[in-house]
């Protein structure tokens, strides 16, 4: 929670989630992942830690070179499932993307620009598939911060209703 919170806070104030922070939370969970293990199990326990977080971030990665979201948003889902377990993970993460997809379109409306932004994507999907290139679907000089959503406060949302609901 204290991992999340913070990331939240940030996110809100720098627009990004530091690096050190993420590492914080990194260090932490393999550390009480290590502490929690049965006698003799430390090594599958942090290996299995170590893989969560691996996979978790590899299967998000390509959001990231796309620009779609931050790279501290990808690396605090994966310490996400690496703290909580697959399922576990998986759970608060999904609760997240609910909240975010609740937070942006209640942001679109409240600007006024939902349609702008569904035309934007689309086209951005056009052209991705018509040329094969990749290029950043956002860009802060061009889209400004008005579109950001920061998504560390989605997870945080996430991660209270998977102990709300989740358990």
């Amino acid at each position: 929670m204290a991992i999340l919170l913070g990331s939240a806070y940030m996110d809100v104030k720098e627009h990004r989630i530091p690096n050190w922070w993420i590492l914080t939370g990194f260090l932490s969970g393999l550390a009480l992942t290590a502490l929690e293990a049965e006698t003799g199990g430390i090594g599958l326990a942090a290996g299995s830690y170590l893989l969560r977080v691996f996979l978790c971030a590899a299967v998000l990665f390509p959001l990231f070179v796309l620009r779609m979201m931050g790279a501290g948003d990808i690396k605090l889902m994966a310490v996400m499932a690496g703290f909580l377990g697959w399922g576990s993970g998986l759970q608060a993460i999904m609760y997240g993307c609910v909240a975010g997809a609740i937070l942006a379109l209640v942001k679109l409306l409240r600007q006024g620009i939902l349609w702008q932004r569904l035309t934007y994507l689309l086209a951005y999907i056009r052209r991705l598939f018509l040329t094969k290139e990749i290029v950043p679907y956002y860009r802060a000089e061009r889209d400004g911060y008005g579109v950001v959503l920061p998504f560390a406060i989605c997870l945080l949302a996430g991660y209270v209703g998977y102990l709300l609901w989740g358990r």
